[in-house]
């Protein structure tokens, strides 16, 4: 059986566990990253030197970095489907797969921390304020594409959408203005239709300031 390690609520870890569950997969899940010095002893460095989350280990076979996994599930048990047999679409699904961190996060991860990592004595919502803002201006060039296309790789659902989804619902969730958007709220509308995007993506995300802080000063890593 494959087996991955990470706690359900780490956004890397919710993207490799909606990948699973589209292509009805079966796993163990081994949960860490919750205690402090959980990711660095020996046996999880074996598997992950980077002492981060999520790794899989497939028959044998160990991998760590969520996009690389999402593509080899994606691949291995999805080929034809949620892999296209078309190269140039597998390219848009990697496209808009790191575009989703290379240009969205950027601007978006400040307003989850100071939403959901901070307690609301120490937010700066100023900076809230802003960063949403300049999330919505990135957005721009996701909604030109949705505008006209199903999915980020046209009429169909494939990996590329993952990671966009995970850090979109938090978009849609977290209490910051939004413009109005009709191309992404449409695809996001047809994400939540997807029984293991609600099963893993729409479940509550993160921990509470209070547990926040608590893991924090355990020296939890990946937040």
């Amino acid at each position: 059986m494959l087996e991955i390690w990470g706690r359900k609520n780490a956004n890397q870890v919710i993207q490799v566990l909606w990948t699973l569950s589209e292509l009805d997969i079966d796993y163990e899940r081994h949960s860490i990253g919750t205690e402090s010095g959980d990711l660095d002893t020996d046996d999880y460095k074996s598997l992950n030197p980077n002492s981060k989350i999520p790794t899989i280990r497939d028959n044998g076979f160990v991998l760590w970095e969520s996009h690389t996994i999402i593509r080899y599930l994606a691949r291995q048990y999805g080929f034809g489907n949620l892999y296209p047999e078309d190269p140039q679409k597998v390219a848009i699904s990697d496209q808009w797969m790191t575009w989703s961190t290379d240009s969205f996060m950027g601007t978006f991860f400040p307003v989850f921390w100071q939403l959901v990592r901070t307690e609301e004595s120490q937010r700066d919502y100023n900076k809230i304020t802003e960063m949403a803002k300049q999330s919505a201006e990135v957005l721009k060039v996701l909604e030109g594409h949705l505008a006209n296309n199903k999915f980020v790789a046209g009429d169909e659902f494939t990996y590329g959408d993952i990671p966009l989804g995970v850090l979109l619902h938090k978009y849609f969730v977290l209490d910051i203005k939004r413009p109005t958007m009709p191309g992404i709220e449409a695809w996001y509308q047809k994400l939540t239709e997807r029984n293991p995007f609600k099963e893993h993506a729409m479940q509550p995300f993160g921990n509470s300031p209070d547990e926040f802080l608590e893991l924090q000063t355990k020296g939890e890593k990946n937040l």
